[in-house]
């Protein structure tokens, strides 16, 4: 089933590549994430860090690829608040 079936018209133009959406994804965990996690992760854990944000960063994915099926299976419903 496509989106047009539904009597949508896109409006407004796609521009976003995978490139920005990992540079804005990093624009907003880089600067707070240290401060308040940091410090715990590596008294805990030393030297590890990054090892924990690869494993955060594994259970964001499968979250954004449920938020991708529901996108796919419900095109015109809304957005998370939807869901909810």
């Amino acid at each position: 089933m496509e989106i047009e079936e539904f009597g949508y018209k896109q409006e407004l133009k796609r521009s976003l590549t995978l490139t920005d959406l990992v540079v804005y994804g990093m624009i907003f965990m880089i600067p707070i994430a240290p401060f308040g996690v940091y410090g715990y992760v590596n008294a805990e854990a030393p030297g590890m860090v990054p090892l924990a944000y690869i494993i955060g960063m594994v259970a964001m994915l499968f979250t954004a690829l449920s938020y991708g099926s529901m996108a796919r299976a419900f095109p015109i419903a809304g957005s998370v608040y939807s869901y909810a």
